[in-house]
C-alpha cells in the first residue's frame, strides 16, 4: 500500500524508513544532534525550510523514529500535527503540546506556568522535544510576545529543544528584532535528483502493480522522460509521487499526457493558494505568468492597469511572500529591477487554467519538436 501523499506523519517508522530517498546526509546530521542533545544538555533548535511538498513532515518524521529508536530513554516527544489550527495564544501552544499526553491539558490554559511545569515534569529530567510544523504559522498566531515566553521559558527550563519545519524563512527567526532571531540552524530541503526520483516513481509503480513502468523508468529512455517532466514541475518528493500514481509506460513516454494530469492535479492547491492573495497581487502573479520570463515593473503596472507605485508595492509583498523573485539585470538599464515567479511549476499551472496544454521539454528547456 502507497505510504500516504499529504499526510506522513500518520504512517508507521518502517513504512517511512521504505520511502526514504535523497535525504541520508542531511538525515544523518539531524539524527547525530538529536541524539547528542538528549545526552549532553545541548539544545539545538533545527528549522526545515522548504515549499509544500518538498518533505518536511516525512524527513522530521524519519530523524524522529530514528532518534527514539536509540534514545527513547532520553526524549520525551511532544508533536502537534502539521497544519494545528487549534492555536491562538502561547497557552494554546503549550496545551497543544501537552494534550498528546494528557486529555485534560485545556484545563489548565488559563495557567501558563502550570502548563509549562506540568510539561517538565512528565519529562522527569528528559529531554522535551518539541515538534512544530509551520512554525511560521504558530509565531503568527502567538505573537512576539508569545514568542518571546516561548523563548523565555525554553531558556529557563534548560530542557526543551525545537524541532520545526516552514515552506520559507520568516521574520520570526530571521528578523534582529524578533526573541527567536540566530537561534536556529536552518536546514534547507532542495529537489530531489532525477535518479532519486525515479526511485520513487519505481516504488510506487509497483505498489500498484505496474512493473513495466518500474522498470521503464530505469531505463536510459524512462530518465530522459522523467528529466522532461522535472524541467516543468522540479523534483520534490510529493511529484514523483503524483508522477508514480499517473503515469503508465506510454504515457510516460509520450511526456504530455503525464504533465496533463500532474497539473491537473495540482491546480486545485495552487489555485486555493491564490486565492488567499489580495486581488490586486493576484493579478501581477498570473500577468507574470503570462510572459515568458522576467517583468520590470512599468511593463508590469501598464499590463494590469495601475501605477507604478501600486505594482511596486505589491510586487514588494510577493516578494516577501515568496511569490515572486526580485533581480538587477546584468546588461542594460541597472536601475530596472526584473519579476519573475519563484515557482517555474506556478507558470504551468496558470496558463494551463488558462487552456494552454503543457508544452514538452527538454533538459535545457528547449521545446520538444513534433
Amino acid at each position: 500500500m502507497n505510504a500516504p501523499l499529504y499526510t506522513p506523519g500518520t504512517a508507521d517508522a518502517a513504512g517511512l524508513e521504505a520511502r526514504t530517498v535523497g535525504r541520508e546526509a542531511l538525515l544523518a546530521r539531524l539524527v547525530q544532534r538529536l541524539r547528542t542533545a538528549a545526552t549532553d544538555g545541548s539544545r539545538p533548535h533545527a528549522l526545515l525550510v522548504g515549499p509544500r511538498g518538498s518533505g518536511k513532515t516525512h524527513t522530521v518524521r524519519v530523524a524522529l523514529n530514528r532518534t527514539l529508536a536509540s534514545h527513547a530513554d532520553h526524549v520525551l516527544p511532544l508533536i502537534i500535527p502539521e497544519d494545528a489550527l487549534a492555536i491562538g495564544s502561547y497557552a494554546d501552544l503549550l496545551v497543544e503540546l501537552l494534550r498528546t499526553r494528557r486529555a485534560d491539558a485545556k484545563d489548565l490554559r488559563d495557567d501558563v506556568v502550570e502548563l509549562e511545569r506540568t510539561i517538565l515534569d512528565i519529562a522527569d529530567g528528559r529531554m522535551v522535544l518539541a515538534v512544530i510544523e509551520n512554525l511560521d504559522r504558530v509565531f503568527d498566531a502567538i505573537g512576539e510576545a508569545g514568542q518571546g515566553s516561548l523563548r523565555a521559558w525554553v531558556e529557563t527550563s534548560t530542557a526543551v529543544t525545537i524541532f520545526a519545519t516552514a515552506p520559507r524563512l520568516f521574520p520570526g527567526v530571521s528578523s534582529r528584532s524578533h526573541p527567536w532571531y540566530g537561534s536556529f540552524i536552518i536546514e534547507n530541503l532542495t529537489d530531489l535528483s532525477v535518479a532519486d526520483g525515479a526511485r520513487i516513481v519505481a516504488a510506487t509503480a509497483r505498489d500498484r502493480g505496474d512493473d513495466e513502468l518500474a522498470d521503464y523508468v530505469r531505463s536510459a529512455d524512462g530518465t530522459h522522460r522523467l528529466s522532461q517532466i522535472a524541467a516543468v514541475t522540479g523534483g520534490a518528493p510529493r511529484i514523483w509521487r503524483m508522477v508514480g500514481d499517473v503515469a503508465d509506460h506510454q504515457g510516460l513516454a509520450a511526456v504530455t499526457p503525464v504533465l496533463t494530469a500532474l497539473l491537473d492535479r495540482l491546480t486545485p492547491l495552487y489555485q486555493h493558494r491564490l486565492w488567499e492573495l489580495p486581488p490586486g497581487e493576484q493579478r501581477l502573479v498570473v500577468e507574470i505568468a503570462r510572459g515568458d520570463g522576467p517583468r520590470t515593473v512599468s511593463d508590469l503596472a501598464a499590463a494590469v492597469g495601475v501605477s507604478n507605485q501600486t505594482a511596486s508595492a505589491a510586487l514588494g509583498r510577493l516578494v516577501a511572500a515568496h511569490w515572486v523573485t526580485a533581480a538587477k539585470s546584468d546588461t542594460g538599464d541597472r536601475r530596472a529591477t526584473w519579476y519573475d515567479l519563484t515557482e517555474p511549476l506556478v507558470r504551468h499551472i496558470l496558463r494551463y487554467r488558462e487552456g494552454q496544454p503543457p508544452a514538452e521539454t527538454t533538459v535545457d528547456g528547449a521545446k520538444q519538436p513534433d
